[in-house]
């Protein structure tokens, strides 16, 4: 069997180029790392080709490559020594329960945030003006990546403004003493969205303005990461249901 040894090899380009957004888009491919991920692609029938380290043979229709071209080809510090090439998802656009992030920018976070939203009982999440395909969002998401209804929106405060017509009630996420504190808030368990803001700046005051209740975790510190300020509302939101 063939073992590809080379980054001039024309496959070996196109799944380095992966690694570009726009590339990405082009192609409407990206690139998984690690078994667990790549078993997850496997059952939604995503993948496109499994590339695996000459030294792994788990797959038998896999291709082969030297442990230098794994290397060249991941972006973790410790590589698997098994990639995939994925098909983008076609999602489909129903949603019940639904998290909105306004302009968050950590990869990340994005990812552990997915993550717990699978864990808490949110079938969407509304993405703003982020590429939900970075590896390191599905890499973050231990899997929840595909079974999530995850969507791109170019403004939050018009996609609220539709939901909103659909009667769902929306919640934001705010560092506000006029917004009620958790503890205190009861929320609906149908057609309900959570507002979820920026690490540095929190939700923009035109999002906060349209939504129909602002809450607050109360905390004996400044601040607390977005993740896990979702996992705390989300965990309050479950244990209503």
């Amino acid at each position: 069997m063939e073992i590809l040894k080379s980054k001039n090899n024309p496959k070996i380009k196109h799944w380095h180029k992966l690694q570009d957004k726009k590339y990405r888009l082009q192609s409407k491919t990206f690139l998984i790392e690690g078994y667990h991920l790549v078993e997850e692609a496997i059952k939604h029938n995503l993948i496109v080709e499994i590339i695996e380290s000459e030294t792994n043979w788990k797959y038998k229709n896999s291709i082969k490559v030297s442990k230098d071209i794994i290397e060249h080809l991941s972006t973790t510090k410790t590589p698997q020594n098994i990639l995939a090439e994925c098909k983008f998802i076609t999602r489909e656009i129903k949603f019940n329960k639904i998290l909105i992030l306004n302009n968050l920018q950590d990869p990340g976070n994005i990812g552990t945030i997915i993550r717990l939203a699978k864990a808490f009982g949110f079938d969407s999440i509304a993405v703003e003006n982020f590429d939900f395909y970075n590896p390191k969002v599905i890499r973050s998401s231990q899997g929840a990546f595909f079974d999530l209804n995850i969507f791109k929106i170019s403004s939050s405060e018009e996609f609220i403004k539709q939901i909103k017509q659909q009667d769902f009630r929306v919640y934001a996420t705010v560092l506000n003493q006029r917004a009620k504190k958790l503890n205190q808030t009861h929320f609906q368990q149908d057609k309900i969205a959570v507002v979820l803001g920026n690490e540095g700046n929190g939700i923009s005051q035109q999002v906060q303005n349209i939504c129909d209740e602002w809450v607050y975790v109360p905390i004996e510190f400044e601040s607390l990461n977005v993740a896990c300020c979702a996992a705390i509302i989300l965990n309050k939101i479950y244990n209503e249901s």
